[in-house]
């Protein structure tokens, strides 16, 4: 019996009486009469798996000899071939994703005006000079970032900042018009110093290896700077230039009796007494 409580053709009894009952049915004699229509192919078919059954160690043999003739005619690296197509099969889906992204993207107007823009010359040319300042570019992101999580300590620097320059302005009597007039004033020299930014640069580049040498640290170590130092080099100077600015208008050949006469002068005394003096310390500092 079926769930429904109606018999089922294997519940029937198998005689005479059943097997007219059913051809009687209106399905069962539909479906001998579609099996009439097609009586022809049915045969056929019928025909066609009796002989695949018959040939079937022959055809059996033919497929291991064409598996053995394609492996023969395959080059040696086939194996990474086939490794290779698998792998490209199991990204398939991924690739078909992407695919289809991408035309869903490349069909949006705005993907178009963006085409567009990037096939001008102009965009073209600033995009080179772009790529050829990659390296400062990179340099530029890296401190922007710094300068980003540095934030708060800036902040901070600059509120003192401000605080010192409003101190100085109240103890200079400095006034904000005053200030705005100074930074009007410095504004036409700011492009010059934008031009001239790169050569800076590359001086500071060459430079660089001689400032974190222990030759440069000596040298702050050894006087050059004393604020005495400088001042002594700054007035040699100025009595140089203005030495060679006198002889240049009326030259005056000295001799050795013109030496000695100079000699009277004070002020050559004073200076030759300098020399004297240095020779004589410079002369024990080489011992």
């Amino acid at each position: 019996m079926s769930s429904n409580g109606a018999a089922t053709y294997a519940d029937r009894p198998l005689n005479a009486a059943a097997l007219l009952d059913r051809l009687n049915e209106p399905q069962t004699a539909a479906a001998l009469h579609r099996l009439l229509d097609h009586a022809e192919l049915l045969a056929f078919s019928a025909g066609a798996v009796d002989s695949l059954l018959q040939r079937g160690e022959v055809i059996a043999d033919n497929v291991a000899a064409s598996v053995q003739e394609l492996r023969a005619a395959l080059p040696a690296e086939s194996g990474e071939l086939a490794g290779q197509l698998v792998r490209l099969a199991r990204t398939l889906p991924q690739l078909t994703d992407t695919v289809e992204q991408l035309a869903t993207l490349t069909g949006q107007p705005a993907f178009q005006r963006l085409l567009v823009t990037l096939s001008k010359p102009q965009t073209l040319a600033a995009l080179d000079r772009l790529l050829g300042q990659s390296e400062l570019l990179a340099f530029l992101v890296s401190a922007l970032d710094h300068l980003l999580a540095r934030g708060d300590e800036l902040t901070e620097n600059v509120r003192s900042s401000v605080e010192e320059l409003r101190a100085v302005m109240a103890a200079s009597a400095i006034t904000p018009d005053k200030l705005v007039d100074a930074l009007i004033t410095f504004l036409p020299y700011f492009p010059r110093l934008v031009a001239v930014a790169p050569n800076f640069i590359r001086v500071i580049e060459k430079i660089e290896p001689f400032i974190a040498s222990e030759e440069f640290d000596a040298l702050l170590d050894s006087g050059v700077f004393h604020p005495d130092t400088v001042q002594l080099v700054g007035e040699a100077g100025d009595a140089f230039v203005a030495s060679r600015e006198a002889l240049r208008q009326s030259p005056k050949p000295v001799g050795l009796f013109g030496l000695l006469r100079a000699l009277r002068d004070p002020d050559v005394q004073r200076a030759a007494g300098l020399i004297v003096e240095f020779g004589r310390r410079f002369g024990s500092s080489l011992k």
